[in-house]
C-alpha cells in the first residue's frame, strides 16, 4: 500500500521516540533513538587478559552481589556496593507508551519533558538549583516499556538526591503554564526528528508491525513514544495526573544504587517513598488487564518524491528498506542466540575508519557493503521487549543508481536466507568475542549499570550479571544460531530447547509469522515494482511464503 507524502509526514509528526533497555537490551540489541546512556553492567576486564599472564596481576575478582529488597508497600530496592568515588541511584516504573489509551496517547513522552518542574516542595527554579549544586549526571527518559529518572552524584549526596527523585515521582504539581512551556519544546523536537530517516524509520516500522492489517491502528509496541501533535495540543495537566495515577504505583516502582550500603539505600526509600499507597483493587485490575502487544505483519511503501528537500543541503536523500519479523521476547531463552546471531551479522555504513569493535569482519560488510557500492547502509535489527520482538535487517540505498531499487530486496532476501543454514564456525566464535567484548566494555560506567540493575529486576524480579550472561553466549552452537533465525524468518512454531535460568520463560507468538516491509523514499517510478517485490512473494521467508513454496515444489499431496 502506497502513502502519500502528507501521510509519510503525519506518521513522522504523529510517531516515534526511545527505546530504553535492560544491559542485555542495550547491549545485545538494536537500540534506537535515546537521549540517555545505553545500560551497561559490570566484571573486570582483567577476566579478558591472557591466561598465561603473570599469576600477580591476575587476582581472581567476584562481583559484588544484586541484593534486593521489598518494602511493605511493594517498592523494590536492588543495590550492588561497588567501591568508588561517585554513586548511581535510578528510580525505574514499569510504565510507557505501550500503556498509553487512545485518549492518553503522547503522555509519557510529556512526563519525560516535564520531569524537573515544580514540585510539592520545589520550584521549578530551585530544583535545578539544587541540581546544579549536586553536580553529577541527571536525566529522565521514556521508553515504550518503562520511565526511568536517574542520577550519579558523590556519596555525600544520595539522600538529596533520593529526596529529589521522591518529589518528581510523588509529589509534581503539573502547573498549566509549565506544560504550555513544555508543549512548544516539544513541538519543535518533533519537527526536528521529522527530517532525520535514521531515527524515524525505526518508529514507522513498529507502528507498521504492531497494527490491525485491516485499519493500519497501532497497538501497544506500535504506539511512538513521540507525542502526537494533536494530542499535544489538546494535552491538560488532568490528562498527566490521570495516567499517574494509573501506573505511577509501588508495586510498579525499582529504586536500584550503586555505591552505597544497602541499608543506607533501603532506609532512604523508606524514607521518602515508604507511605506511598499502596494502588486499589480497580487499579490492579486494570494493570492486569492492559492490552497485550498483536504483531501483524504489513507491508506500507511511503513514496518521497514529492516532498521538499531535506532543510540540511548536506544531507543526501536514500530509499530505506526494512524487513523485520516477530522475534522471541527477552524472556525466551533464545534471546542469546538472536543477539548473538545479530553480532556476527553485524552492518554498519559503507564508509568506515575501521578499528577494533567496528564489525569490518561482520557478514553485512563482507557479504553486502564491500559488494554492492550503491547501498549506503546495511544494518541488523534486534529490538526485544517483555513480551516479543522484532528481529531484521535494513538497507539505505541511492534512489538514482540503476541496480538499487531493483536488487535491494533481492540482496537482503539472500542474507536473511543464508542465516538459516550456513553459519560456520569461526563466525560463531568472532560473533561471540565481539558480543561478550561490547558486553563488558559497556560496564565501566555505575550510572550505566544502576540502569541494568533497576531494569532487570523491574523485568525479572532479580538480576542476572555479565558473568553469567557471558556464560551464557558461550555456551551457543551454530545449530542454535541456524535454528533462531528459522524461529523467527520462517515463522517456525518450536521452542528454545535452551535453558539458563528461572527468570527465563517461554515466547508466544501472537502473529502468524509474517514479514514486515517498510519502504521510504522517491520511490515513484518503481512504485509497482517494489510493491511487487514488498511481498516477498519470490523468497520461502515467512510462513505463508515458505508454506507456499513448499506446497509448489513438493505437491500438496506430499
Amino acid at each position: 500500500m502506497a502513502i502519500t507524502p502528507k501521510g509519510m509526514r503525519a506518521l513522522c509528526r504523529l510517531r516515534s521516540h526511545l527505546h530504553s533497555h535492560s544491559l542485555l537490551r542495550s547491549c545485545l540489541f538494536t537500540r534506537p533513538l535515546t537521549t540517555s546512556l545505553p545500560p551497561r553492567n559490570f566484571l573486570g576486564l582483567s577476566k579478558l587478559w591472557d591466561a598465561g599472564a603473570a599469576p600477580s596481576t591476575l587476582k581472581d575478582h567476584t562481583p559484588s552481589p544484586t541484593v534486593v529488597t521489598s518494602l511493605p508497600n511493594g517498592i523494590r530496592v536492588a543495590t550492588v556496593n561497588s567501591p568508588g568515588h561517585f554513586a548511581a541511584l535510578g528510580v525505574y516504573i514499569d510504565a510507557g507508551t505501550r500503556y498509553e489509551t487512545p485518549e492518553l496517547l503522547g503522555v509519557s513522552h510529556v512526563l519525560d519533558r516535564m520531569s524537573f518542574k515544580s514540585t510539592r516542595d520545589m520550584s521549578s527554579e530551585e530544583m535545578v538549583r539544587k541540581l546544579e549544586t549536586l553536580g553529577g549526571n541527571v536525566i529522565a527518559h521514556s521508553s515504550r516499556e518503562g520511565i526511568m529518572y536517574q542520577a550519579s552524584v558523590f556519596p555525600k549526596d544520595t539522600e538529596a538526591i533520593v529526596d529529589i527523585f521522591s518529589q518528581i515521582v510523588r509529589y509534581p504539581r503539573i502547573l498549566k503554564e509549565e506544560l504550555d512551556e513544555v508543549k512548544e519544546g516539544t513541538l519543535f523536537e518533533i519537527s526536528e526528528l521529522a527530517e532525520k530517516p535514521e531515527m524515524m524509520l525505526p518508529e514507522a516500522l513498529h507502528h507498521v508491525a504492531f497494527s490491525d492489517p485491516s485499519t493500519m491502528e497501532p497497538n501497544t509496541l506500535g504506539l511512538s513514544v513521540l507525542c502526537p501533535p494533536g494530542m499535544l495540543e489538546a494535552m491538560t495537566p488532568e490528562t498527566l495526573r490521570k495516567y499517574r495515577s494509573n501506573w505511577f504505583t509501588p508495586n510498579r516502582i525499582v529504586v536500584a544504587g550503586i555505591g552505597m550500603e544497602h541499608a543506607q539505600l533501603v532506609d532512604l526509600v523508606g524514607k521518602y517513598f515508604a507511605d506511598m499507597p499502596e494502588p486499589s483493587k480497580e487499579t490492579l485490575a486494570m494493570q492486569a488487564s492492559a492490552a497485550k502487544p498483536l504483531y501483524g505483519g504489513n507491508v506500507q511503501l511511503f513514496d518521497t518524491t514529492d516532498m521538499p528537500p531535506p532543510s540540511n543541503p548536506d544531507q543526501r536523500v536514500f530509499t530505506h528498506v526494512y524487513i523485520a519479523f516477530e522475534a522471541p521476547s527477552i524472556r525466551d531463552p533464545d534471546v542469546y542466540a538472536l543477539a548473538t546471531l545479530t553480532s556476527l551479522m553485524g552492518g554498519g555504513g559503507s564508509f568506515s575508519a575501521g578499528g577494533p569493535g567496528k564489525g569490518m569482519h561482520t557478514r553485512l560488510y563482507t557479504q553486502v557493503l564491500n559488494r554492492f557500492h550503491w547501498i549506503e547502509n546495511c544494518n541488523m535489527l534486534n529490538y526485544a521487549y517483555t513480551d516479543t520482538g522484532l528481529f531484521g535487517i535494513s538497507a539505505s540505498v541511492d534512489p538514482d543508481h540503476p541496480d538499487a531499487h531493483r536488487f535491494v530486496i533481492p540482496v537482503l532476501c539472500e542474507q536473511l536466507l543464508l542465516m538459516t543454514n550456513r553459519i560456520t564456525d569461526k563466525e560463531l566464535s568472532r560473533a561471540k568475542n565481539q558480543l561478550k567484548s561490547n558486553l563488558l566494555m559497556t560496564l565501566e560506567s555505575k550510572i550505566v549499570e544502576v540502569e541494568d540493575i533497576g531494569r532487570q529486576v523491574l523485568l525479572y524480579g532479580q538480576r542476572v550479571d555479565a558473568r553469567e550472561m557471558c556464560r551464557r553466549i558461550e555456551a551457543l552452537t551454530t545449530e542454535d544460531l541456524k535454528r533462531v533465525a528459522r524461529r523467527t524468518v520462517f515463522g517456525a512454531e518450536e521452542k528454545s530447547p535452551l535453558r539458563f535460568g528461572g527468570e527465563m520463560v517461554d515466547w508466544k507468538r501472537s502473529g502468524s509469522g509474517e514479514p514486515t516491509v517498510v519502504i521510504q523514499g522517491p520511490i515513484r517510478n518503481d512504485l509497482k515494482y517494489l510493491e511487487e517485490m514488498a511481498s516477498l512473494r519470490q523468497w520461502p521467508i515467512g510462513r505463508k511464503n515458505r508454506e507456499a513454496m513448499q506446497r509448489q515444489q513438493y505437491g500438496s499431496g506430499q
